[in-house]
């Protein structure tokens, strides 16, 4: 009887020191100012990169494997892909939307790499999770690393498809001008911007897999919404317009054009709302997948 009651107090008063703790911790969570948290946020998220390095190298190299697995032309393909793409988009559209744009598969291209990048994070972000469930159980391998590991793949993909531009601007005599070099400028904040919405889907997916069917569909609208073989004056006016004027994808894509075609540096207003948008997307998408990463173990 004595044991039970002496039992009795000790677990009452563990379970007492854990309230204890969680409840002074939410307090300090409280008490801490928005801006130390990002701050704090913003370094666990380069850590997690710096102290993972190895493993990027590695899953980059198992991706562009299994990508191109089986295939004869193998890497190839991120140059020839766009160029493909560029080539049917141009002949089924060039005499609808294409009169009065020059060097129209240029303009076609140029929307068709930089809504790609969005497409290949995203979607592979989407079910790394699960699809490495075996990898996670296993080993100790930081669940941030495999979004990012598809933001590095898409971003090499990129460069192969950047080649595949030159190509098609030294084909049909598209001018160079030198504001080609602020791709590095741009290519940053569009990167961030869909490694942002991939934390987010991955996250969503492990909980609800029909997420994928749904992202799937809304992918396709999103690219017919986002000004890639039309310009956005072709739409008229409208509620259309509105929404493509307010498609943060319509912002990147025009700028990509400007510097490419048009040898024109974007405005300040121009990079405030993409880095704005690329910033406030990815610190959404990296608390929310941070929030629920204890779970993920329990779904995968």
């Amino acid at each position: 009887m004595i044991f039970s009651i002496f039992w009795l107090n000790y677990i009452l008063s563990k379970k007492g020191l854990t309230t204890l703790r969680r409840n002074k911790q939410k307090e300090k969570i409280k008490k801490t100012p928005f801006k130390e948290r990002f701050k704090e946020g913003g370094r666990e998220f380069l850590d997690q990169t710096r102290k993972n390095s190895y493993v990027l190298r590695a899953m980059v190299k198992k991706n562009f494997k299994a990508q191109y697995r089986g295939s004869f032309l193998g890497i190839l393909w991120t140059v020839l892909n766009p160029l493909l793409n560029m080539l049917v988009l141009s002949f089924v559209f060039s005499n609808i939307f294409g009169r009065g744009i020059d060097y129209y598969p240029v303009y076609v291209l140029c929307g068709t790499i930089i809504f790609n990048i969005l497409r290949q994070i995203t979607t592979q972000s989407l079910t790394c999770l699960v699809g490495n469930s075996g990898i996670l159980k296993k080993t100790k391998v930081a669940y941030s690393v495999l979004p990012m590991s598809n933001t590095f793949t898409a971003i090499v993909n990129f460069f192969f498809s950047f080649i595949s531009l030159i190509f098609v601007m030294l084909i049909v005599k598209q001018p160079f001008h030198w504001t080609i070099l602020m791709t590095v400028v741009i290519l940053p904040a569009i990167v961030m911007f869909s490694l942002g919405i991939g934390y987010f889907l991955a996250s969503l997916y492990t909980f609800f897999r029909d997420i994928k069917h749904f992202y799937s569909v809304g992918l396709t609208l999103w690219q017919y919404l986002t000004p890639i073989f039309y310009t956005a004056t072709t739409i008229g006016g409208g509620i259309a317009m509105k929404v493509i004027n307010l498609n943060p994808m319509t912002v990147y894509v025009t700028a990509f054009r400007d510097i490419i075609q048009q040898g024109v540096i974007p405005s300040g207003i121009n990079f405030l709302i993409m880095y704005g948008w690329a910033f406030g997307m990815l610190l959404f998408g990296y608390l929310v997948f941070k929030l629920n990463r204890k779970k993920y173990i329990l779904y995968i």
